[in-house]
């Protein structure tokens, strides 16, 4: 066994009872209150529909509730149908380019409840969660998507095992195998992104962790070197053999990512590499509110790799639009928003939208953000008007919600309120929140009302 499998086992075991850092509980509750409220609101979508129709084909065990609801199965499925939910609409937070709390969060929630783990708990899983899948996805220096994986999909699942461990307490011989096995579990890939497979590959990681967890428990075991080894999933991941898949992470407990790199809360529900270039369009519609028929040309100085990660340049649908550039940017110019009300197939389609979608020119440069490997040192939309003027907007570094430029509390629960009243009532959502925001002082899941769409 590699001397990376090793320390993150070691860090695992003793998770149970470390200390937590002042603020990690502040984080976990920010991610509680997004995950959540992103679920509700992507219930009754159409890949939480066909998710929850499969599990439904299968169901034997009532351990715990699905997204929170009144229907009961096993905890794995329970997961994976509330990740799918969560990230259904691709309005779910993320950190180090990854979509940790709606993984981590329905796992956590449905295993929990059938364990009976309190909030403090749930507290340690997904600080421990958080870190371990932290640790993994910093270890390769070249970008994964450069390559075509979802590294959600491919590194979520660890990061659960890591999760669900904790509140298993299991002993570090488990905690290897249940690692070995989720490298049986994972996968998924860029060209899902705009289907419902995308979502589901989320899910899946988490579907993955808890089986491993269990598996593990029941005696299964799996080679030691599955995860860091020569042959092993990390160098698999890295044709150019430049990750780091001997060196221990042995600060692990001392440095305490989850404080270091907080969550990014999405302003808007597309890919989290739209929200600078969304924001710039609206801000440029209620500064300036240009006549569309006007203008004739739009370029959006974007990065390299946001670029890849918006591979839809002409939405038919509203699962297309969340990753399309060309989208986001036009619902800021036209309707001074990019929300629900714009994430609809008949808004994407309308003849304006389409038209102007496509005198949108991508302006592609370097990864140059001082801070952030993932971006441009920053994004902004130039208007050429037909006129002969030009109407630039602001230049975006850190959107409202950015780790760096984080929502007010009141921000914060707007958002979980738009997401979640709509479709349980304003009373319970705001309840909910609550909790939600306070989740080391929940004495269980079973507290948690269930939740009843409208």
């Amino acid at each position: 066994m590699g001397q990376l499998t090793e320390s993150l086992v070691r860090f695992i075991e003793e998770m149970p009872a470390r200390t937590m850092p002042d603020g990690a509980g502040d984080v976990v509750g920010t991610g509680f209150c997004d995950a959540i409220g992103v679920m509700i609101a992507g219930l009754g979508e159409p890949v939480h529909r066909a998710a929850l129709a499969a599990v439904h084909e299968r169901a034997s065990r009532p351990e715990a509730r699905i997204a929170l609801g009144a229907q009961r199965c096993a905890t794995s499925d329970a997961a994976m149908v509330g990740v799918v939910a969560a990230h259904a609409l691709d309005y779910d937070d993320y950190a180090f380019s990854n979509h940790v709390s709606a993984v981590l969060v329905p796992a956590i929630l449905a295993e929990a409840e059938h364990l009976g783990a309190d909030g403090a708990m749930m507290v340690r899983a997904y600080v421990a969660g958080y870190e371990v899948w932290r640790v993994l996805m910093k270890r390769e220096p070249d970008d994964f998507y450069a390559r075509g994986w979802h590294p959600t999909a491919v590194l979520g699942g660890f990061g659960v095992v890591a999760a669900i461990s904790v509140l298993h307490r299991l002993d570090a011989p488990r905690i290897r195998n249940a690692l070995g096995l989720a490298v049986a579990q994972g996968g998924g890939v860029m060209a899902n992104f705009g289907s419902m497979a995308k979502p589901f590959q989320g899910g899946h990681a988490a579907q993955g962790g808890i089986a491993s967890v269990r598996l593990a428990l029941a005696g299964m075991d799996a080679g030691v070197d599955a995860l860091d080894g020569e042959n092993g999933l990390l160098m698999a991941l890295s044709p150019e053999r430049r990750i780091d898949a001997t060196t221990p992470a042995d600060t692990l407990g001392r440095d305490w990512g989850i404080l270091d790199e907080r969550l990014n809360i999405k302003r808007y529900p597309t890919v989290g590499a739209s929200q600078r270039s969304a924001d710039c369009a609206v801000q440029i519609h209620h500064a300036h509110a240009p006549r569309i028929a006007g203008i004739a040309r739009i370029r959006a100085h974007i990065s390299e790799k946001h670029d890849r990660v918006m591979p839809i340049h002409a939405p038919q649908t509203a699962l297309e639009a969340k990753f399309s550039l060309e989208f986001a940017v036009a619902a800021g110019l036209i309707a001074g928003e990019v929300g629900f009300a714009q994430l609809t197939d008949a808004f994407v389609r309308r003849d304006d939208v389409q038209a102007l979608m496509r005198r949108i020119e991508r302006v592609v440069g370097p990864d140059d953000d001082p801070e952030f490997s993932a971006g441009a040192r920053a994004d902004i939309v130039h208007l050429d008007m037909a006129d002969g003027r030009v109407i630039s907007g602001p230049e975006v570094t850190r959107w409202r919600g950015h780790a760096r430029n984080p929502m007010t509390a009141d921000e914060l629960k707007a958002k979980f309120m738009d997401c979640a009243a709509r479709r349980i009532g304003t009373a319970e959502a705001g309840a909910l929140f609550d909790q939600m925001r306070a989740i080391a002082a929940l004495r269980s899941v079973r507290d948690i009302p269930v939740i009843a769409p409208r």
